[in-house]
């Protein structure tokens, strides 16, 4: 160690500290972050080279390294982990967002293979885990910020007696590089948390750091999880501003918060017309986009619209006008969009200069439209890039470059546009780490987005890791006539089953759904729907319980937000395609003889139950629903 500061902060102490490997002359320059309040440890830094000569093969670089240290007196350690979001299937369960439960046997361990395959972090799992321990009721979490290839590792191993040592490593995945005099690479961050109690109670000390700690405040905007409209999944490629037009009139009245033009806004559409940002399709806006982007205001709502800014196309704008600014995969080939070689380039995000330029761009791209949502998508592999341009003794360099160019980009846009929601797409949810959702208000969590029992689950999965604000889905039914499960006569006649949009409500609530289809009767209902999730949104940022674990259609499913400072709730219980009308809910963040008083919200009949007593359910229909809300008296 050669410094070290400390400046005290209104959550805990801020600790600057420079260690010094003499031998080497690599030096670490490390920021760890001690927050009192949640009992987290956050960590990162930068690893430089101050020596006159090339260090070779360097590995990682390591955020975290815990080698075989004793621990005495524990039993058997849990760990519970969530799959990330790139799959799509509607099975259920469905493989997205699927909770998995370990156990750490003696001798075994576990490894939490990240962005392995084609670069993107949570292809496979998300780089976080709660660790709970059976004699103890001890235990800590670790959420690791790194948006690429990462490489988790935990291991118990026996001493004699009741002594076992524990192994804990984590850094970026599959690198070995040199090191050339005066250069540098990012060690990325590692939040260490620590809890008494069950993994839940893991799941909620983690959901509180985020929320108080990690989420950034949108100017102007507000801290719950917004309601908007989003056109692309309610429309083939065949749309005009006028169709926009009629959804923006009739989603105002419905009481949105956001309007946003997803993908095909551009000259060449999706994804053909990728680089073409400075070119708006005539066809579609024959106005210019600016004059829509008025209407929506007018019309009470925030703008907002898509970009994928970290790919273009071959031939488009952007790699004519600014070709260095772009790479190649060369000769490899895609397994994405038909195959064949890529016709893709990505951006040089380990460029400074490039990432100054577009920095540039974005900003005056969110001043022309007046953005106030941004939906950044990325529905590439990044790998196959960095492979194709990586010199002799420099595997991962572009990894790394990248992915610290792309988290200082994203910082930038919202140092600089404070005012706009940031929605972090990944193709659906193959980039759902904490590196990205700290620079994100909300994210776009799969592109599955009409298989509602299964949009469910994602929502009960991704919650045990991340606040509801991060799951975006969108309410879409009847528009398209391949995926309807109700006939329009049906819907004519009986409305929406409620179960569809409220499937949604343990995330933000989005809407895709064209309103040509809606009645009067329809319009009032879906209105009435958002009134009441505005009413309760606040909740889903704070604990959250599922109750139950269901593993088929035919089991009663459903959560429960609680907070545990004003003894606030919301219960959802969903009946599914269960044949009991009757089921009892154990409430989780109740003591017992508590007495908790609920409210019906579609009778508003009250009802009272004693904390420790199951509370009894009685939905009567085949995929009915019961919502609640409670006060703690």
């Amino acid at each position: 160690m050669n410094t070290i500061s400390v400046s005290p902060q209104s959550w805990g102490r801020d600790i600057k500290v420079t260690w010094i490997h003499p031998k080497t002359g690599l030096e670490a320059e490390m920021n760890y972050k001690e927050f009192e309040d949640t009992g987290v440890l956050e960590f990162g830094g930068r690893l430089f080279n101050r020596s006159s000569k090339t260090i070779r093969q360097v590995k990682g670089p390591f955020s975290l390294y815990i080698e075989r240290q004793e621990v005495e007196g524990v039993g058997t350690a849990k760990i519970t982990t969530v799959d990330g979001g790139q799959r799509t299937e509607g099975a259920f369960p469905p493989p997205a967002y699927k909770v998995n439960e370990t156990e750490l046997t003696q001798m075994g361990g576990l490894n939490l293979l990240c962005g392995r395959e084609g670069g993107s972090s949570t292809e496979t799992i998300i780089p976080s885990a709660i660790v709970t321990d059976t004699i103890t009721d001890y235990g800590f979490f670790f959420a690791y910020e790194w948006p690429c290839r990462s490489i988790i590792q935990i291991s118990i191993q026996p001493m004699g007696g009741n002594r076992r040592a524990l192994s804990l490593w984590a850094h970026p995945g599959w690198t070995c590089f040199d090191m050339e005099p005066g250069s540098s690479v990012v060690i990325p961050v590692m939040n260490l948390g620590f809890f008494n109690g069950d993994s839940l109670v893991g799941s909620n000390a983690m959901r509180r750091h985020i929320v108080r700690h990690v989420i950034r405040p949108v100017q102007g905007g507000s801290p719950l999880p917004p309601v908007f409209y989003n056109h692309y999944y309610g429309f083939t490629d065949a749309w005009n501003v006028s169709d926009l037009k009629r959804e923006a009139d009739a989603y105002a009245e419905l009481g949105m918060e956001y309007f946003v033009v997803d993908a095909g806004w551009f000259k060449g559409g999706f994804r053909e017309g990728i680089g073409n940002w400075d070119y708006v399709d005539p066809k579609r806006f024959p106005d210019g986009m600016e004059a829509f982007a008025r209407y929506v205001e007018l019309k009470g709502m925030k703008f907002g619209s898509w970009l994928e800014p970290e790919f273009a196309m071959k031939g488009t704008d952007w790699p004519k006008r600014h070709p260095k600014w772009f790479r190649s995969a060369g000769y490899l080939q895609t397994p994405w969009y038909a195959g064949g070689r890529f016709r893709d380039l990505q951006l040089r995000l380990d460029d400074s200069s490039v990432r100054g330029q577009v920095a540039d761009w974005l900003e005056s791209w969110v001043n022309r439209y007046h953005i106030q949502w941004l939906r950044w998508d990325f529905n590439h592999q990044p790998l196959p890039f960095w492979v194709a341009n990586e010199s002799e003794n420099q595997t991962g360099r572009l990894h790394l470059g990248y992915g610290d160019g792309l988290l200082q980009l994203r910082d930038e846009l919202m140092e600089r546009c404070p005012q706009v929601h940031l929605e972090h797409c990944a193709g659906g949810g193959t980039r759902t780490d904490l590196s990205m959702l700290r620079r994100a208000h909300s994210q776009w969590m799969n592109d599955n987005s009409s298989t509602v029992p299964a949009i469910r689950k994602f929502l009960a999965g991704l919650n045990r890791v991340f606040p509801g604000n991060y799951g975006n889905s969108c309410f879409l039914w009847a528009t398209h006539k391949g995926q309807r499960v109700q006939t329009l006569s049906s819907l004519k006649r009986d409305g929406y089953p409620p179960y569809v949009m409220r499937s949604r409500m343990a995330g933000t609530l989005g809407f895709a759904e064209q309103s040509y289809l809606w009645s009067s009767r329809d319009k009032a209902y879906l209105k009435s729907e958002v009134e009441k999730y505005k009413s309760i949104r606040r909740l889903i940022m704070e604990d959250y319980y599922p109750l139950f674990a269901p593993t088929s259609i035919q089991a009663y499913d459903g959560w429960q937000f609680h907070d545990p400072k004003t003894g606030e709730g919301t219960v959802m219980v969903f009946r599914s395609e269960s044949p009991k009308s009757k089921m009892e809910v154990e409430l989780g963040g109740v003591r017992r003889g508590d007495t908790v008083e609920l409210m019906d919200m579609d009778t508003d009949r009250k009802q009272t139950v004693k904390g420790g007593k199951a509370l009894p359910v009685s939905i009567p229909e085949i995929n009915g629903t019961r919502w609640l809300r409670y006060q703690m008296k």
